[in-house]
């Protein structure tokens, strides 16, 4: 399942401080990306080992742009950015995976639908410190892009578990959280109040 939860690591954390909350919020969301553009593949490899060790399913994971050491370790997702080979051709090559890409504009989530992706994250959809002085996208793109393609597209970008309702509002099929759950005291109810969101969301 694409839809739902995806959290995605911040590349700040060390792996203890991220296994630690992608343990604690695992019930509750339905992916975990591993967006850790600065390591080694060997670390890589180390971080998906510790995961699954302390109960998070492959199922579960995504890699960000290592195609090749996702089909290594059986790792069942891989999240295509602009930087990353194209989704036609890692669908030929690999059609068992699960491949989200990343979009700015409903031009890269057209093309990336119409070369095998199951579905686009999108954003930033509201203000973000990650993204500082650059204007958020907002909702009425958001639901543009969501109209232009028949694959689920996942909203990023200052998204709370207040504003979850309204992204979906508006044609996401679920959000993408960093901070909101990786920052959070309290990730478990947090996961719980961005999951209530989310099944709200699904039920209007």
């Amino acid at each position: 399942m694409t839809e739902g939860i995806h959290l995605i690591s911040n590349g700040k954390q060390s792996l203890e401080q991220f296994v630690s909350v992608a343990q604690a919020v695992s019930p509750y969301v339905n992916h975990i990306h591993i967006r850790e553009k600065h390591r080694t593949d060997d670390e890589l490899v180390k971080w998906i080992d510790e995961l699954v060790k302390n109960g998070v399913s492959k199922d579960q994971l995504v890699i960000n742009e290592r195609v090749a050491l996702a089909v290594q370790t059986g790792v069942q997702g891989i999240q295509i950015t602009d930087h990353s080979e194209d989704v036609s051709s890692v669908r030929t090559k690999y059609p068992n995976l699960l491949i989200g890409r990343s979009v700015h504009s409903i031009e890269e989530a057209q093309h990336a639908a119409s070369g095998g992706a199951d579905y686009v994250i999108f954003g930033h959809i509201f203000e973000t410190n990650s993204k500082p002085g650059i204007p958020p996208r907002g909702l009425k793109q958001l639901e543009q892009l969501t109209e232009s393609i028949n694959i689920p597209v996942i909203a990023i970008g200052g998204i709370t578990p207040e504003r979850v309702e309204s992204v979906m509002a508006h044609g996401a099929r679920g959000v993408a959280v960093m901070s909101g759950l990786i920052d959070s005291e309290k990730p478990i109810e947090e996961a719980k109040h961005y999951l209530g969101g989310v099944r709200h969301g699904y039920s209007c």
